[in-house]
């Protein structure tokens, strides 16, 4: 009987081993995961609410439909943006569309009409 008990306690120990290193790989691959693809998420999702709520009237911005317009204004909602898009055209879109501020000008450089 004694060789029974200790090829089976030295089974067991084995196991207990096996099991604690299934532990720590498994704790260092969520680790991983979380600095690889969950930190920077939450960057960029925290970086895009702040320039969502400092868009101010006059900004021009970029829809992510590839819109370029000028906000001309800010509802009280805060969940709708007036864009103009063009002289006289104006058109209202929902704030977690913009996805870029940009640089003060770039309407007048790239404007159709100017060239006609």
């Amino acid at each position: 009987m004694g060789i029974i008990s200790t090829a089976y306690a030295e089974e067991a120990a084995q196991a207990q081993q096996g099991d604690l290193s299934m532990i720590i790989v498994l704790t260092i691959c969520m680790i991983a995961v979380y600095f690889l693809f969950m930190r920077p998420n939450n960057k960029k999702r925290k970086e895009l609410q702040k320039l969502l709520d400092n868009l101010t009237v006059g900004d021009e911005v970029l829809t992510n439909g590839g819109i370029a317009g000028r906000i001309v204004k800010l509802p009280d909602n805060r969940e709708y943006v007036l864009l103009s898009i063009s002289s006289g055209e104006v058109m209202q879109i929902k704030r977690n569309y913009v996805v870029a501020v940009l640089p003060k000008g770039t309407l007048e450089a790239v404007s159709v009409e100017k060239s006609k």
